[in-house]
């Protein structure tokens, strides 16, 4: 890669995007006068709100209450202190009526009483939904609370008791030992976190849009392709152009926000001698390295944009593409506002999360160097990826310049549909959206409700919505889901390749367990919903419907229209991580995935989608077997349940399931080979 060219290019992108006034405003107009028009209307609204609950006069009504005149007394007198102000409406009026005085907001809340064995009930009615109503019922509490504690106290009195035996026979005191600039502290950290996320966000993502579909629109992306620069020399120019402008906001967000903070703790200590004072430098360390995390996290936001938007071909569709990762990326920024997540080796992995997790550390003094490193390490290698990626989308014209792979056919009019067509990769996320909220959302009602039986409804919903996708675009049913006749020995090859999959995650398991110990209770979820059901539907429930359904959408539709678009390896690679990842459990991800990958590469090889349900079949089948009979294993095969396995036992089960797997592949190729070959040429698949 030429330095020069680069640095060429990179002044290149960044003309072009200071040119466009829409990112000059975004980047300086939004911060410096936008952010502190803000902050001081909400400040002034806060204040003007308090003011008004404590100055205006609140009308409260007696029902049929025989000491109402005391009561008011008492009202008048200990409301001074507390500044409240109390009108009185004291009519004999029936039931209804004060229900009607109340909704018609000419009371906003009375109290009515009962007696009980001596002890008088007050019930204080309000409407909650009313702002005045419900300030009103609070006040009202407290005078309450006051005339509760005075009777009390003249009843102790009355009988020569000492209210301090026998109302206070303990006291206690909060003793706060966190410094000032430790409470301040947490307070920054739970704010700049998600303003500090949001503004880069905002930085990079404009300049994303203009260099990559604002290019494609202006038809200035194909000269670029021309000139005699390499893929890289371009990405990198224009990932380090929009990192500077989304750095250049995060610093200048930052420097706003200081500013009218600094503003509004003068206004607050100049008025006030009981404010908190802190010392302001104390912060330095923590805003040093913010301000190093904001740059790191701008490069893994400008990746981010990049990949997103250079798959759009105006600028219009590329802000409907980053609108989803605005969202993301927004609720991924308070999680530092989440009680009780912590950074730990989990967390520290996870994008945007990380970011927001050790700002809110570093500003309650929280410095874990190891912990601080990761996190930089991890956004900069996300950023690296997600340029490497960006490099290889650049080698394929056909996303570039071709109909839009990300294009949704299903929005289409059916009649205008080609015949015997593929998905496009918008198609693919549409649908894996749907079926992932209907997991959520529906799946976990249906099993709680039905048990094995809403299992078996939840795969089904799988399959059918699979199926209508394909059938409604008028998709090519046996080139997307290789519904081919398979060969009867591929399939005894398949139990092969499960074998060795099966001992590769094994050893997957065990080693995430030495990290992961708590994994190991996931099972008695599962187990207890086992309890009492026939075999038969545990096979069916839990072996067949999974094997059939899911790889009809995972190994059909999404790997399908995957190998069409890029090559098989890649193909491959994400089918693994998209099963992996809708299996919705981090501890099982890496075995999970591998199994789809090895059912990916099962697909291609033996060009049926059976071998793959066969293989599926067969795991899912190990795995009830396991739970219904795991006495009988446990002491026939106490490999399967033992928690510590040996070095020398891990590498045998890793050799052992690598060579069953390319011994199944090898007989899966070597058998039927030319029958594949013919098929092939005859069918171009």
């Amino acid at each position: 890669m030429n330095k020069e060219i680069v640095k060429a290019l990179y002044k290149k992108e960044i003309t072009d995007i200071l040119r466009d006034k829409k990112t000059i405003l975004m980047m300086i107009v939004v911060p410096l006068v936008l952010y502190p028009l803000i902050f001081l209307g909400s400040f002034l609204l806060a204040s003007s709100m308090a003011t008004a609950s404590t100055h205006n006069t609140y009308r409260i009504g007696f029902d049929n209450i025989e000491n109402s005149a005391e009561l008011s007394a008492f009202f008048n007198r200990v409301g001074a202190e507390y500044e409240y102000d109390f009108a009185y409406i004291t009519p004999d009026l029936e039931n209804s009526d004060w229900e009607t005085a109340l909704a018609e907001e000419t009371v906003h809340a009375y109290l009515s009483a009962t007696e009980e064995d001596g002890v008088v009930h007050y019930e204080i009615v309000y409407i909650s939904s009313v702002a005045d109503s419900a300030t009103a019922a609070s006040m009202l509490e407290d005078m309450l609370k006051e005339y509760r504690e005075e009777l009390r106290k003249n009843n102790l009195a009355a009988n020569d008791l000492d209210e301090n035996i026998f109302l206070y026979p303990i006291t206690y005191e909060y003793e706060d030992r966190a410094s000032n600039e430790e409470t301040v502290g947490s307070l920054f950290g739970a704010i700049l976190p998600f303003l500090l996320i949001s503004s880069v966000l905002m930085g990079a993502m404009y300049p994303a849009i203009d260099i990559t579909a604002g290019e494609k629109e202006r038809g200035t992306l194909e000269t670029l392709l021309t000139l005699p620069v390499k893929n890289m020399e371009l990405i990198t120019a224009k990932f380090l152009a929009t990192s500077t402008i989304a750095t250049a906001a995060a610093f200048l967000n930052v420097l706003s926000m200081g500013a009218m903070g600094a503003f509004f703790y003068g206004s607050i200590t100049a008025g006030s001698e009981t404010a908190v004072e802190f010392n302001v430098w104390s912060y330095l360390p923590a805003v040093g390295i913010m301000l190093l995390c904001a740059i790191v996290f701008a490069m893994f936001s400008s990746a981010v944009c990049l990949c997103v938007c250079i798959f759009a071909k105006s600028f219009k569709e590329a802000q409907n593409y980053t609108t989803p990762i605005m969202l993301v990326f927004m609720f991924a920024g308070m999680a530092g506002m989440i009680p009780g997540v912590a950074l730990n080796e989990v967390t520290a992995f996870i994008p945007v999360v990380n970011i927001s997790i050790l700002i809110t550390n570093l500003f309650q003094f929280k410095f874990e160097t190891g912990m601080i490193s990761l996190v930089l390490f991890t956004n900069i290698a996300y950023s690296i990826l997600a340029v490497w990626f960006m490099t290889k989308i650049f080698d394929c014209e056909d996303i570039l310049f071709g109909d839009g792979s990300m294009n949704i056919r299903l929005i289409e009019k059916r009649s205008d549909m080609k015949e015997k067509q593929l998905p496009g990769i918008g198609d693919v996320l549409l649908l894996f959206s749907v079926l992932l909220l209907v997991l959520l959302m529906l799946g976990s009602v249906l099993i709680l409700k039905w048990g094995l039986w809403g299992l078996v409804a939840e795969q089904a919903i799988i399959l059918f919505c699979t199926l209508f996708y394909a059938w409604y675009i008028k998709a090519d049913f046996k080139r997307l889901f290789q519904a081919h006749r398979v060969n009867v020995l591929h399939l005894l090859f398949a139990v092969i390749v499960w074998a060795g999959t099966y001992l590769l995650m094994m050893v997957l398991s065990a080693i995430l367990a030495t990290f992961f110990p708590e994994s190991a209770e996931a099972a008695d979820s599962i187990s207890a919903m086992l309890e009492n059901a026939p075999i038969w539907l545990i096979v069916f429930a839990m072996a067949f419907m999974p094997a059939l359904c899911e790889e009809f959408a995972f190994r059909g539709f999404l790997f399908g229209t995957l190998k069409e678009k890029y090559r098989i390896p890649v193909a491959i690679l994400w089918t693994g991580i998209i099963f992996g990842l809708f299996h919705m459990n981090l501890i099982k991800f890496f075995a999970v995935g591998l199994l789809g990958a090895v059912l990916a590469y099962t697909a291609y090889r033996s060009k049926s989608i059976w071998t793959c349900v066969m293989i599926h079949f067969v795991n899912n089948l190990s795995a009830c077997l396991l739970t219904v009979y795991g006495s009988w294993f446990e002491n026939h095969l106490p490999v399967l349940f033992s928690e510590q396995i040996g070095v020398a036992a891990l590498l045998g089960l890793l050799l052992a399931g690598i060579l069953l797997i390319l011994f199944g592949f090898f007989l899966m190729k070597k058998v039927g080979g030319e029958k594949t070959a013919e098929r092939e040429a005859k069918t171009g698949i």
